[in-house]
């Protein structure tokens, strides 16, 4: 049977690119990638000179912007290049870290242009102006003001074996990593300051790009992004999920997928997860109305095991299925 071609286009993060073409694999597809990975500018001939003499004297900067977007541009057509049979299937994540031209062009190889934006709309509304060049647009959160939107959740990796920590009552480990944000931060340090006398393991690292201007001694503060599969090997050995939603977010962030996938439970405070078939209380505790004082009951309580249809549901295997129906 003929495999159906598969090109994923995607910004260059971690070790993401590789663990979508796996799973892709694993399905059955033939599977391209193209990143937002490309060769570093230089200036050609007298572009140097050009720039010095535009930025100078006629005070403008942006010669030398246009001359990277085109280089970006040429680059990831250049990469496109090559795939010359006609594609069953593009998947573009994060469409608005590519240029509208490039989009168009890929329209041309392939029967169906599917985008998926696994951000916020309102935290990039650049991605507005990309909604109509899609045979169909996916996003994680619901976009009541576009209609012709549609809603997916996030999802984990199948592909990837699953394992099963029994869960430690006695003094179970709780694991966050996330990027640094001021709103962010202070809810971090408030949950700190109100699980201090639980028995507990807490493992919190926070990547930062400019250094904060306050520390918690309580968190580990990193520079540099840590691999999904460390990611995953940290999940793997820990006991709850903290997730802290971004206020910019509506939708569901993959520490519940993992979750589901990894037995683990979650605390969080994005109360719309109550609506959603998987939750469950003694696996998801919703931080909401300063019900702090409920948590150390729900650390005692065990892992409620979920169906195998509810943890399959989640699934990559599924997922794909549904975009490209």
């Amino acid at each position: 049977m003929k495999k159906r071609k598969f090109l994923l286009v995607m910004p260059d993060y971690s070790d993401f690119p590789k663990l979508f073409l796996d799973n892709l694999e694993k399905e059955g597809f033939e599977p391209y990638l193209i990143t937002d990975k490309v060769s570093r500018f230089k200036y050609k001939g007298y572009e140097s000179i050009k720039n010095f003499f535009i930025k100078n004297i006629l005070r403008n900067k942006k010669y030398k912007q246009n001359l990277i977007k085109k280089h970006f541009l040429d680059e990831l057509n250049k990469n496109l290049s090559p795939i010359t049979e006609e594609l069953d299937y593009v998947l573009v994540i994060r469409p608005d870290n590519f240029p509208i031209s490039f989009i168009k062009n890929l329209k041309t190889k392939t029967r169906r242009l599917i985008a998926y934006q696994w951000d916020g709309i309102e935290k990039f509304p650049e991605i507005r102006n990309y909604f109509n060049l899609f045979d169909i647009f996916f996003c994680f959160e619901k976009a009541e003001s576009h209609p012709n939107i549609q809603p997916i959740t996030n999802f984990y990796f199948d592909h990837l074996p699953s394992s099963e920590k029994k869960y430690n009552a006695e003094k179970p480990k709780l694991y966050f990593v996330g990027l640094y944000w001021k709103s962010r931060e202070e809810k971090i340090n408030r949950f700190i300051d109100e699980v201090s006398g639980l028995s507990i393991e807490l493992s919190i690292f926070i990547q930062y790009f400019q250094k904060p201007e306050t520390k918690n001694n309580k968190i580990q503060y990193i520079q540099n992004r840590i691999s999904f599969q460390e990611n995953l090997d940290l999940v793997k050995s820990s006991d709850i999920l903290l997730d802290f939603v971004d206020p910019l977010h509506n939708g569901l962030s993959i520490r519940f997928f993992e979750g589901i996938y990894y037995k683990k439970k979650v605390i969080t405070d994005n109360v719309t997860v109550k609506k959603y078939d998987f939750y469950h209380p003694d696996n998801i505790f919703v931080v909401e109305n300063n019900n702090y004082k409920n948590i150390e009951q729900f650390l005692k309580k065990p892992y409620f095991t979920l169906s195998d249809d509810i943890v399959k549901k989640y699934g990559f295997s599924n997922w794909i299925k549904k975009i490209i129906t």
